[in-house]
């Protein structure tokens, strides 16, 4: 784990002179209200190319490619100051880190073709060998993200940019802002972001993603956005539920009149993926027509299309989430380079912290079902048929279970009115847009996560309620898995030589930092520790009160590898043979489209339940061009250039340091 710094020669081979693109992240996305602009006005679409294709997803491809230097850049440099002294990187990752440095620039306008081929480098016969620029897709396999997520983040990045243009072209005309009708549909588009720090999504990357990957605890971007218990507020056409508590907030369409959710610190990657969870946004008007037809007798909003109601009631619910797509990404890809077999990374993860915070979330979105929604009809039902109270939260609160929930259940059998469940085995479940599917229960298909609940529901409903910490995406086996590994490349790899015991995994679990130092005992002790780079050893850290880099020097480890790229196992000592190591589940990327903008009155039909899907790319006539068809071999190279840095760089430090220790 190395270190550049500012004006040296290897900073310099690194990333070059002109370091001023490094400073700040710029996405040239348009940010939320401008979509909504856009959406108001197609002149404004126009103007910001959003009417397009092309030059929608090639904006999305240069803030990806600007972002991931921009990340890699923070990990590898010490600036001088209290906050980077810490910043290290792999020595055998430089090439990789190279590679996205020098990663082909991105035009102005892509298409699908172009995403793909960006994305999809390895198959062009580039592998493996010297090249002086590489695309970003090559570059990223090169630093540890997993050849097949590649292709999903490119994938997903192109389905965005179909969701968009599809959304937008959509409006023909310009339209009336203060409308109260078209500021409904505005909001079953794009709703108000309802959090308290008006933050957009560069505000996310840069004072919040960036700052967290310069410590060594990376275990924020894995936390929820808001903690304690959910609350309901209801806003301009609509409601809004998260955790936490409300202060005063305004927006350009709603007025100086409303309320948002304060933020906790965490960012909202749903460990695993790249689902990012915020305020979840019901956007249907409880003045509006749909739902007073509902009070009048009418049909359930959450459930079908019908005469009064205009779309099918799961397409009324997002998690604004969903408008952060690049803050999503550049999480995820730190999730990737954390959890690849071996990596230092992963010991800035506490997952008793995480596990501690999503099971929080999960049980307080149920107890609010269970106190708030259930009760709600009966209590407030008129002999009449009408509402008695004017507080609708506990209505329109049943789509907090969108936010917390995997569905456990199927019908079985029964009838309508009572049917029989069976229940799934953990952790499959069907979260988010997968519950918007036949015979789940009643309605599934057209409600999905917005429970259509009337009454206290049946103890058999209320048995299939699972939530995404148990079950998919399955936080909870995760973050055990994650544990498991952490465990076990201590005992059987090199990486106690490299991790420092204040990063966050230690700090949070005693029982891993006790195993942190009697490892490292053992490693002073073996043969295993001739194979440490120590260019990677971690300076100012210290074992059992000595300095570790000395105790590294004085049992013999050479101060440069005999072989660069060696590689050696560790003997846990208690001579019993090594234990496979856990496999964590691959970062599933997921649809970054929110039902609202899809075709949503056709419900997905119940069938095979696939956690990952194959990613591709949607073509103007329906075709599903895949990106990644097979899993392909990780790419080598960035050839020889990239092992030439690494091995020069190596061998100047050690010339360096030769009248001191490493």
């Amino acid at each position: 784990m190395v270190a550049l710094r500012p004006g040296t020669s290897e900073f310099g081979a690194a990333f070059g002179a002109a370091v001023g693109e490094y400073e700040q992240f710029r996405s040239e996305f348009p940010s939320h209200q401008e979509l909504q602009n856009a959406w108001i006005d197609p002149s404004i679409a126009a103007g910001l190319g959003l009417d397009r294709f092309e030059t929608t997803a090639a904006r999305q491809a240069r803030d990806l490619r600007a972002g991931s230097r921009i990340l890699l850049f923070d990990l590898a440099t010490n600036f001088g100051t209290q906050i980077t002294k810490f910043n290290n990187y792999p020595t055998e990752l430089l090439g990789g880190l190279k590679s996205v440095i020098d990663a082909t620039p991105i035009g102005t306008a892509l298409t699908e073709i172009d995403v793909a081929d960006i994305f999809d480098a390895a198959s062009q016969g580039k592998a493996g060998k010297a090249l002086a620029t590489v695309t970003l897709g090559v570059g990223l396999a090169a630093v540890g993200t997993a050849i097949p997520i590649v292709g999903q983040i490119g994938a997903a990045l192109a389905a965005l940019a179909t969701g968009i243009v599809k959304i937008i072209k959509a409006r023909k005309a310009k339209e009336d802002k203060n409308d109260a009708a078209v500021r409904e549909a505005l909001y079953r588009s794009f709703p108000p972001l309802q959090t308290a720090d008006g933050v957009t999504d560069s505000g996310l990357v840069q004072n919040q993603v960036r700052t967290i990957l310069q410590t060594q605890d990376w275990t924020p971007l894995f936390m929820p956005r808001f903690k304690g218990e959910w609350v309901g507020i209801e806003r301009d056409r609509g409601f809004a539920f998260a955790q936490g508590k409300v202060e005063s907030w305004s927006d350009e369409f709603a007025g100086d009149e409303g309320e948002a959710f304060v933020p906790s610190g965490g960012v909202g990657l749903i460990p695993g993926t790249t689902i990012l969870t915020s305020v979840i946004q019901v956007n249907l008007d409880p003045q509006g027509p749909a739902f007073k037809a509902f009070l009048k007798g009418g049909d359930d909003p959450r459930g079908p299309y019908s005469a009064t109601n205009p779309t099918s009631g799961a397409n009324y619910v997002i998690d604004t989430g969903n408008f952060y797509p690049a803050t999503a990404r550049f999480a995820g890809l730190a999730w990737e380079w954390a959890t690849k077999p071996g990596s230092p990374y992963l010991y800035r993860l506490d997952c008793a912290r995480m596990h501690a915070a999503w099971l929080d979330y999960c049980e307080a979105g149920i107890d609010y079902l269970r106190e708030r929604v259930f009760p709600w009809w009966s209590k407030n039902l008129k002999p009449d048929g009408t509402i008695q109270s004017r507080n609708l939260e506990g209505f329109f609160g049943s789509a907090v279970y969108y936010g917390v929930g995997s569905w456990a259940c199927g019908v079985l059998g029964g009838t309508t009115m009572r049917p029989i469940y069976t229940k799934y085995d953990i952790p499959s479940g069907r979260p988010r847009e997968q519950m918007k599917s036949h015979n789940l229960f009643r309605n599934s298909g057209y409600s999905g996560g917005f429970l259509p609940i009337l009454d206290e529901p049946s103890k058999g409903f209320e048995n299939c309620l699972g939530t995404i910490y148990y079950r998919n995406p399955a936080i909870r086996d995760t973050l055990n898995v994650l544990q498991k590994r952490q465990r076990h490349n201590l005992k059987y790899s090199l990486v106690s030589a490299y991790v420092r015991r204040t990063d966050a995994a230690f700090a949070g679990d005693p029982a891993l930092q006790t195993l942190l130092d009697d490892v490292r005992d053992l490693l002073l002790k073996s043969e295993a520790r001739k194979a440490i780079n120590m260019l990677d050893v971690p300076e100012d850290e210290y074992h059992r009160g000595k300095d570790w880099r000395a105790q590294l020097l004085a049992s013999g480890v050479p101060k440069f590898p005999p072989k660069f790229g060696i590689k050696a196992r560790l003997s846990a000592g208690d001579g019993k043979p090594e234990e496979p190591e856990p496999d964590v589940p691959p970062l599933r990327v997921a649809n970054p489209v929110p039902p609202a903008w899809e075709d949503g009155d056709r419900p997905v039909r119940k069938g095979r339940e696939a956690l990952v899907t194959d990613p591709a790319v949607m073509g103007e006539a329906g075709e599903r061009p895949a990106l990644w068809t097979r899993e392909r071999a990780v790419v080598a190279g960035i050839g020889g250039f990239g092992a030439l840095f690494a091995a020069g760089w190596a061998m100047s430090k050690v010339y360096k340091r030769k009248s001191g220790p490493l």
